[in-house]
């Protein structure tokens, strides 16, 4: 039988209660809106730009190991394309798939006694962490965030399936199908890897049964083959399509080879990451060893550290705090703090009991959460435990599933906030780290002035002094030479699928005709022979005779047509500084066909016989 306080003692410790949880969430709501505010800002013209084009216009295209430009084609008609609420739905929708994860789990581990309140408290701050895939400042929606959107999905199904049939068992067996559907839709490697994962947790957990696993399974196969029949009309067609993006990234040599995939990675942190990791996880223990103690001043250190804890971010938000994190290429890895302090703390408390307590479904859950982020970085041709870091919420709540020992304690709660606290004050960290150094960007997000449309008319985002006037300048350069919205273009720079974006043109070939690989040519060149030679007669160039990624015009010959005598040079402009992730200015130039589009199909028919 739990004591009862006196009334004096429980007013205080309600009010200390309400003080902590108000604090939390108004961290977690300015966290937010600072996301949402910063969407306006900053444009990345190759790999985002690419994720832009590719969701605008997916069906344009017949080779794809990824298909996530259908699943958020309906989403970008929806938000009528435009940039910022393209990634402003991207936030709010992880967001909310994380929050609710994060209740499943501690209603199932802590809800004995955690109340309502300090459940969804805790549960959004958090969710918090799953903000962590904008580290680089990437936020407009791609297979990456589909990828992590889908393994989310998939573990609240897990967590809520169970041996036996129930509505909540029912729904999480459902919910496990959707996620694998959507993990292959995103990144088919990371499909495979997530089943694995979740085969290894139904086991531990004690819940496989075969007949409730069919209806997963049944569930993803479905969505499969509709989405195959959405997309290309039928299922042989759909395999074909997957199987031609295969070849394409093995031509291209970008790393995505079987035996290069099957890899296990290193990292290593420098000694600046290593201090700030022992004092974050030092800070994380503290406090919370200062929160649940019974000595009441103890105890007011552990309110004014806590709530220390809730403000340290809105230091970073407001650039109290003008710096920001340089601890080296693995810096994400930071939020392995909080696993580590977790573990750290049931040490403490439990004694040499921590694993000792671990119950059959909580050790499993531990398992799953820890292996989730090797799953989401799985086929990726990056590290391994850099890109996993983008799923870090997963290792957060595997380090909290040992505390679960601990369910029973009145004072759980004061335990896991700060730890909640601690994950928040590194998400935002990290991001502000990526707001300074956006990916392929010149200056800090917040130096952006410059209004400029990107892609839509009246759908503007802040850039660079050096960003903005740059894309004003093609913009104004085409429409000079008369070029139109949805004309066909060729983009062999390598490196500008935001350009062609910017202009509205139809991107043939591929979404982005990716140079500086070994393969650069030779994907080009089967690209373009994809292309019907209706589009291709009227193609337009976009050239850069020195770019550092730049694909030679002679590619142009799979389809009968020549630079030197079938184009005409009608514009030209300077890149920005930074663009493309290269700090000198280069010259771009704009050509459009000589040619009148009979005699340019003629020739392009001649050269290609199979071709429309």
């Amino acid at each position: 039988m739990t004591p009862t306080l006196p009334p004096a003692d429980a007013t205080v410790r309600n009010l200390k209660e309400k003080v902590l949880l108000t604090a939390a969430v108004l961290m977690t709501l300015v966290a937010l809106a600072w996301l949402l505010r910063f969407s306006h800002y900053g444009i990345d013209f190759t790999d985002e730009s690419f994720y832009l084009v590719w969701m605008a216009h997916p069906y344009r295209y017949t080779a794809s190991a990824t298909q996530y430009g259908f699943v958020y084609h309906p989403v970008y008609l929806l938000l009528d394309g435009q940039v910022a609420a393209l990634r402003q739905f991207n936030i709010l929708f992880t967001f909310a798939l994380a929050w609710v994860l994060c209740w499943v789990f501690l209603k199932t581990t802590f809800a004995a006694t955690l109340g309502k309140a300090r459940l969804a408290v805790i549960a959004a701050a958090l969710a918090t962490v799953s903000q962590l895939f904008l580290a680089a400042w990437l936020p407009t929606p791609s297979y990456y965030s589909l990828t992590l959107q889908s393994l989310l999905i998939a573990a609240i199904g897990l967590l809520l399936c169970g041996a036996k049939p129930s509505a909540a068992s029912i729904a999480g067996w459902l919910l496990v199908g959707v996620g694998g559907w959507l993990a292959f839709m995103a990144k088919p490697t990371t499909a495979g890897a997530l089943a694995a994962c979740a085969v290894a947790y139904l086991l531990v957990a004690g819940k496989l049964k075969l007949r409730l696993l069919a209806v997963a399974a049944a569930t993803s196969i479905a969505l499969l083959c509709l989405s195959a029949w959405a997309i290309d009309g039928s299922i042989p067609v759909f395999i074909e399509r997957l199987r031609a993006g295969v070849e394409t990234a093995g031509i291209l040599g970008g790393g995505h080879t079987l035996a290069q995939l099957l890899r296990i990675d290193s990292f290593q942190l420098g000694l600046k990451a290593k201090l700030l990791f022992l004092m974050l996880m030092s800070l994380a223990v503290g406090v919370a060893w200062l929160s649940q103690s019974k000595n009441p001043w103890l105890g007011k250190a552990g309110l004014l550290a806590t709530l220390l804890l809730a403000a340290l971010p809105l230091a970073m938000i407001f650039r109290v705090y003008p710096g920001y994190l340089r601890a080296g290429q693995f810096q994400d890895l930071l939020i392995w703090a909080v696993p580590l302090a977790a573990m750290v703390i049931a040490g403490v408390f439990l004694r040499a009991r921590p694993w000792l307590g671990l119950g059959r479904p909580q050790l499993a859950v531990a398992l799953l959460f820890l292996l989730l982020p090797h799953a989401y970085a799985f086929g990726t041709n990056g590290n391994y435990w850099a890109t996993g870091a983008n799923a870090g919420l997963f290792w957060v709540l595997g380090g909290l599933a040992i505390l679960a020992p601990m369910a029973s304690s009145a004072n759980v709660g004061a335990l896991l906030l700060p730890l909640a606290l601690t994950g928040q004050l590194l998400t935002v960290a990290l991001i502000q780290s990526g707001m300074a150094n956006p990916y392929r960007q010149p200056e800090p997000l917040w130096k952006n002035d410059y209004a400029v449309e990107f892609g839509r008319p009246g759908q503007k985002l802040l850039l660079s002094g050096g960003f903005g006037p740059y894309v004003d300048q093609a913009v104004r350069t085409a429409a000079a030479a008369g070029f139109k919205k949805d004309t066909p273009m060729i983009d062999l720079t390598g490196q500008s699928p935001g350009i062609l974006y910017a202009l509205g043109a139809n991107s043939i070939g591929q979404a982005w005709i990716i140079g500086g690989y070994p393969g650069s040519a030779a994907l080009a060149e089967v690209s373009l022979k994809g292309v019907p030679c209706a589009d291709l007669s009227q193609a337009w160039l976009l050239l850069e005779d020195d770019g550092p990624r730049r694909i030679s015009p002679e590619v142009l010959s799979v389809y009968g047509a020549n630079l030197a005598t079938d184009f005409e040079m009608v514009g030209s402009f300077k890149t920005a500084a930074g663009a493309g992730g290269y700090e000198e200015a280069r010259l771009q130039k704009v050509f459009k066909p000589l040619r009148a589009p009979e005699a340019a199909a003629a020739a392009c028919s001649a050269k290609k016989p199979t071709s429309p």
